[in-house]
C-alpha cells in the first residue's frame, strides 16, 4: 500500500516532465517550461522533436523501428543526475553500477556486462561522441552533457563493434559557432556532497570556428559508510569519499557548407575510498554468536581498518569529420584513450589483523622489479591508526586504445528509394595489468590466541593482453509505398584476434614464470533486418531480427599456481578461458501518437537466445595455491568464476506520455525482462557432493574443500542449472512530471517529480538471505527560474520517503585466510581461516536534501 500510495501521490500532485526515459517528443505547442528536446549533439531540434542517430542519420526517435531510450541534457540538469549511474533511475530496465576502477557493471534486457567477466568484449558497447570507449570513461561525474542514447538489442551493422544486448552512446555539448556563452552549475547537499561544473563557449570566427571549455569538481561521501573503529579511537580518520576533477576542450570547425570537423579532448582524475558495509550475522542466523558490536542493516558501518581505494586518470581524444558531396556523406571517427588505474584491495575482510588478537603488526610493502611503484605510494595516501593491520592487494593498469571508423552514406535517397551506409572499422586494445599481493605470516604466541606478524610475503602477478578487431559493414534501407513501408538489412564481417599471457612470481627473486598463454583468431559475420509500416502518419508497427557475437573473455582474478605450481588446473581454465558467444534476437513493436502529438504510446516485445553467455556467478570456494615462505601451499579462497551457459531472454518494454496542459505533462515508462539460464554447467560450491550449489555454505576447512573438489581439481562444478541470468529486478518502471506556473512577468515557478519503482528479485538463488522486495524511490524538486533561461534555483530531495531496502547480503560470513608458521621449524606455513561475526551488505542510499543553482549567459 505504501508503494501504491506513493505512486498515486507522485502522479497526481507533481507531474510534468515531458520527455520520459523512453525517448519521446515534446508537442510543438509546449511552452518553455517543458523539457527541451535535443539532437544527438545537444542542440535544439526542429519542432522540439527528440532526434537520435541510432541509424547513422539524424531522425525522430518515433521513426526508428527499434527501442531507443534517450536522456537529454535538460533531464540531467532538471533531475540533478550528478553521476552517470543515476541515469538508470530514468531508464527502466537499465542498471548501472560503479563497483571499482576495474569494474563498472551495466545490465539491460536481463543481460549483465561486467568488465571483470567480459573484459574488452562487453554485452553493451559504450560510445563517446561516436567513438567506442571503455565504460570507465563514462561512469563518472556528468558535466556539460549532450545526450544519452540506449539502443536495445543486437548492434553492429551500423556502428562500431558488435554487441548483443545494446549500445550506450553519449555525446558532449559541442561549441556554438555564432554566440559566446557561459554556464555555471553548482549543487550542495546535506550529505556533504558538493559539485561545481560549467563551460564557456567562444566563437573564434563567427559561423566558422568555435571553442568550448568545460570542467567539473565533484566531492561526496562515497557509499556513506564509516568504520566502528572511529567510535573507539578518535585518531582513526578512515572515511568513505569520492572525488572527481575533470576538464574538457572541444573545437568545432565548419570552413564550408560541405565540411564539418569536431575535436574533443578530455582529462579526468577520480579517487574513491569505500568501506565495506557489514551487518551482524546473528540478525540472519538464529542462535549465531554475537560477542562483538551488534551492527544493524542501516547503521552504515564497516569493520575494516582501510577499505578499497581506487584512483583513475583518464585521457581521451575524439575527432569527427563529415564531408558532403554529390548527395553522399563521408564520415571519419578517430579516437585514442588511455586509462591509468590503481586499486588497493585490503586483504583482511574479517578484521583478523587487529589488536588484541594481533599483538604487533609489521608492514613492508615491496614493489617487484619492473612493476610500477604505485602500490607503496598509494598505501601512504590512506593514513591508518597505529598498530592496525594493513595488508593489500595492489592492482595497477595502463590501458591504451585506439579506434578508427570510416563510413560512406547517402545524404539524399538514391532513386528516391534507397539509403545506405557502408564502412570499415579498426579497434586495437592494449590492456596490461600488474598485481602485487601481500601475504602476512603469523606466529602464535604462548598467550593464545594472540599472534604476531613475523613476515610479509609479496606475490607479483603480471598480465598482458592485446586485442585487435578489423571489420567491414553495410546497411541498406528501402522506402516504399510513399514512405509507408520500409525494409532494412545489414551485415558486418569481423576479423578478431587477441593474445593473453599471465606470469607469476614470488619474493625474494621475483622471477616471472609464465602461468598461462593463449590466443584467439575468429572470423564471424552478423546480420540485422527490419520491416516497418506506417498504418497512419501517427501509427507505426515494426518487426526486426538480428544476430550478434562476442569473443570469449579471459577472466582475471584467479591467480592460483595450481597443485603443481605451474598454473591453473584444466577445470579452472574452463571457467576463466571461455569460448565465443553467439546470439539471435527477435523484436516486434508499435509507436503511436495521438491528439495532434499531445500523447504518445510505444510498446515492444522481444525474444533473444544466447549460446556461451559468460555468466558471472556468486563467489565459489576453491583451492588457491600460492607461495608463502618459499613453500607452495593451498588455501581456501573465493572467486566469482565465469561460466559459458545457454540463456533465453523474453521481455516487454513500453512508454506512455501525455501533455495534460501546456505546462503540465506526465510520462510513464516500464520494462520487464526475464533472462534465464537453461540447462547450464556452472562453477559452484558443492561441499555435500549432490551436484547442486550449496545454500549459504559456511567457510570450509582446507581438508573439507580438498575432499569436495577431488584430486587434481581446484573447484566443483554443477550441471543442469536453471536460474536467472542477472540479479536486476525483472520489472522496473518510473513516472516523471513537471508543473510550471507564472510568478512574475519574467520569472516562473515549478515543481517536478520522479518516482522510480523496482520490482522484487532473487539476487543469488544460493543465498537465502538476499532476496529483495519491491520498492520505490521518490525524488521531488521545486524552484524558480528566469523565463529566458538565464538562471534557475532548485531545492530538491532524493528518496523523500526514506525508503530503506536491503539490496544484497553476503552469502557467507566475512573471513580472512592467513598462514601460520608452526613450531618446531617455523618453516612450513599452515593455512587457517578466521571467520568473523559479520556479512557484507548493501542498502538503498540515504535521504538527501540539496540546492542547485544554474546560471547561463549567451549560448548554453
Amino acid at each position: 500500500m505504501r508503494i501504491l500510495a506513493s505512486a498515486a501521490l507522485c502522479s497526481v500532485s507533481f507531474f510534468s516532465l515531458a520527455a520520459a526515459a523512453h525517448a519521446q517528443a515534446v508537442p510543438p505547442q509546449a511552452t518553455p517550461d517543458a523539457v527541451a528536446a535535443e539532437s544527438a549533439t545537444g542542440e535544439l531540434a526542429p519542432n522540439n522533436e527528440i532526434i537520435v542517430s541510432a541509424r547513422r542519420r539524424d531522425e525522430s526517435v518515433q521513426d526508428v523501428p527499434s527501442t531507443v531510450n534517450v536522456v537529454t541534457a535538460a533531464q540531467v540538469e532538471k533531475l540533478n543526475l550528478r553521476n552517470f549511474t543515476e541515469i538508470s533511475s530514468v531508464v527502466p530496465g537499465l542498471q548501472l553500477t560503479a563497483v571499482s576502477s576495474f569494474n563498472n557493471s551495466a545490465t539491460v534486457r536481463g543481460i549483465a556486462f561486467e568488465p571483470t567477466a567480459s573484459g574488452n568484449n562487453p554485452s553493451i558497447e559504450f560510445y563517446l561522441n561516436d567513438a567506442p570507449i571503455a565504460s570507465g570513461f563514462l561512469f563518472q561525474s556528468t558535466f556539460d552533457f549532450g545526450q544519452f542514447e540506449l539502443q536495445r538489442g543486437p548492434q553492429g551493422t551500423l556502428r562500431g563493434r558488435a554487441s548483443p544486448s545494446g549500445s550506450i552512446a553519449v555525446t558532449t555539448r559541442r561549441p556554438d559557432l555564432s554566440e559566446p556563452g557561459v554556464v555555471l552549475n553548482g549543487t550542495v547537499t546535506n550529505l556533504r556532497a558538493h559539485k561545481l561544473d560549467g563551460a564557456f563557449n567562444i566563437p573564434i570566427i563567427k559561423d566558422v570556428l568555435a571553442v568550448r571549455i568545460a570542467g567539473v569538481i565533484d566531492n561526496n561521501r562515497g557509499n556513506f559508510v564509516s568504520t566502528i573503529k572511529e567510535q573507539s579511537d578518535p585518531n582513526f580518520n578512515q572515511r568513505a569519499f569520492g572525488r572527481v576533477e575533470g576538464i574538457r576542450g572541444s573545437v568545432r570547425f565548419e570552413p564550408t557548407e560541405w565540411a564539418t570537423i569536431n575535436f574533443m579532448a578530455q582529462k579526468l582524475h577520480s579517487e574513491t575510498h569505500r568501506l565495506t558495509q557489514v551487518v551482524s550475522n546473528s540478525l540472519f542466523v538464529t542462535g549465531a554468536p554475537q560477542t562483538g558490536q551488534l551492527i544493524r542493516p542501516f547503521d552504515r558501518l564497516g569493520i575494516e581498518d582501510v577499505g578499497p581505494y581506487d584512483r583513475q586518470d583518464l585521457q581521451v581524444y575524439v575527432g569527427n569529420v563529415d564531408i558532403r558531396f554529390a548527395g553522399q556523406r563521408l564520415s571519419y571517427v578517430g579516437s585514442y584513450s588511455k586509462q591509468s588505474l590503481g586499486n588497493l584491495g585490503p586483504q583482511d575482510p574479517g578484521d583478523f589483523f587487529a589488536p588484541p588478537r594481533i599483538a604487533t603488526t609489521g608492514r613492508a610493502f615491496v614493489d617487484p622489479p619492473g612493476f610500477a611503484p604505485v602500490c607503496a605510494n598509494e598505501a601512504s595516501i590512506l593514513t591508518v591508526a597505529p598498530n592496525t593491520g594493513s595488508y593489500y592487494q595492489c592492482t595497477t593498469s595502463l590501458a591504451k586504445r585506439k579506434a578508427h571508423e570510416l563510413r560512406l552514406a547517402s545524404d539524399a535517397r538514391i532513386g528516391g528509394i534507397f539509403d545506405y551506409v557502408v564502412g570499415l572499422f579498426y579497434d586495437h586494445n592494449n590492456n596490461p595489468s600488474d598485481l602485487t599481493s601481500e601475504t602476512p605470516l603469523v606466529i602464535q604466541t604462548s598467550a593464545a590466541p594472540n599472534y604476531v606478524v613475523a613476515a610479509v610475503s609479496p606475490t607479483a602477478i603480471q598480465r598482458r593482453g592485446t586485442s585487435t578487431e578489423k571489420s567491414a559493414f553495410g546497411n541498406v534501407v528501402a522506402h516504399l509505398l510513399d514512405d509507408k513501408l520500409e525494409l532494412s538489412g545489414g551485415l558486418r564481417y569481423i576479423d578478431y584476434r587477441n593474445q593473453n599471457t599471465l606470469a607469476l612470481a614470488s619474493a625474494p627473486s621475483f622471477a616471472l614464470n609464465i602461468a598461462s598463454r593463449d590466443a584467439q583468431q575468429i572470423h564471424k559475420t552478423i546480420y540485422t533486418g527490419s520491416i516497418k509500416y506506417k498504418i497512419t502518419p501517427d501509427i507505426m508497427v515494426y518487426a526486426l531480427t538480428g544476430s550478434s557475437f562476442r569473443p570469449g573473455p579471459r577472466v582475471v582474478g584467479d591467480f592460483s599456481r595450481g597443485p603443481l605450481g605451474t598454473g591453473q588446473t584444466a577445470l579452472e581454465q574452463q571457467y576463466t578461458i571461455l569460448p565465443a558467444e553467439t546470439s539471435k534476437s527477435y523484436e516486434i513493436g508499435a509507436k503511436t501518437s495521438f491528439l495532434n502529438g499531445r500523447g504518445r504510446l510505444n510498446i515492444s516485445a522481444y525474444h533473444q537466445t544466447f549460446k556461451n553467455y559468460p555468466f558471472r556467478g556468486p563467489p565459489v570456494f576453491y583451492l588457491n595455491y600460492s607461495i608463502a615462505g618459499g613453500v607452495l601451499t593451498p588455501a581456501v579462497s573465493t572467486f566469482n568464476f565465469v561460466s559459458a551457459v545457454p540463456v533465453t531472454v523474453n521481455g516487454v518494454e513500453g512508454e506512455a506520455s501525455f501533455q495534460i496542459m501546456d505546462r503540465w505533462s506526465l510520462g510513464v515508462n516500464a520494462s520487464y525482462a526475464d533472462g534465464k539460464i537453461k540447462g547450464g554447467t556452472i562453477a559452484c560450491t558443492d561441499l555435500n557432493g549432490d551436484g547442486r550449489p550449496d545454500l549459504n555454505p559456511a567457510t570450509p576447512s582446507l581438508a573439507q574443500l580438498q575432499a569436495a573438489v577431488g584430486a587434481g581439481n581446484a573447484l566443483s562444478q554443477c550441471t543442469g542449472i536453471n536460474r536467472r541470468s542477472a540479479q536486476s529486478p525483472k520489472f522496473s518502471a518510473n513516472i516523471q512530471s513537471e508543473f510550471g506556473f507564472d510568478i512574475t512577468s519574467s520569472m516562473d515557478g515549478f515543481v517536478r517529480g520522479l518516482y522510480a519503482f523496482n520490482g522484487k528479485t532473487v539476487n543469488d538463488p544460493d543465498n537465502v538471505f538476499d532476496n529483495v522486495g519491491s520498492y520505490g524511490l521518490l525524488n521531488l524538486y521545486a524552484g524558480i527560474r528566469d523565463k529566458d533561461g538565464a538562471w534557475e534555483i532548485t531545492l530538491f530531495g532524493k528518496n523523500i520517503l526514506r525508503e530503506r531496502q536491503i539490496l544484497n547480503v553476503g552469502g557467507t560470513q566475512l573471513s580472512t585466510t592467513y598462514r601460520q608458521l608452526t613450531p618446531p621449524t617455523f618453516r612450513v606455513p599452515v593455512t587457517n581461516s578466521f571467520v568473523s561475526e559479520y556479512r557484507d551488505i548493501s542498502v538503498t542510499a540515504p535521504r538527501e536534501f540539496g540546492v542547485n543553482l544554474r546560471v547561463a549567459f549567451g549560448s548554453h
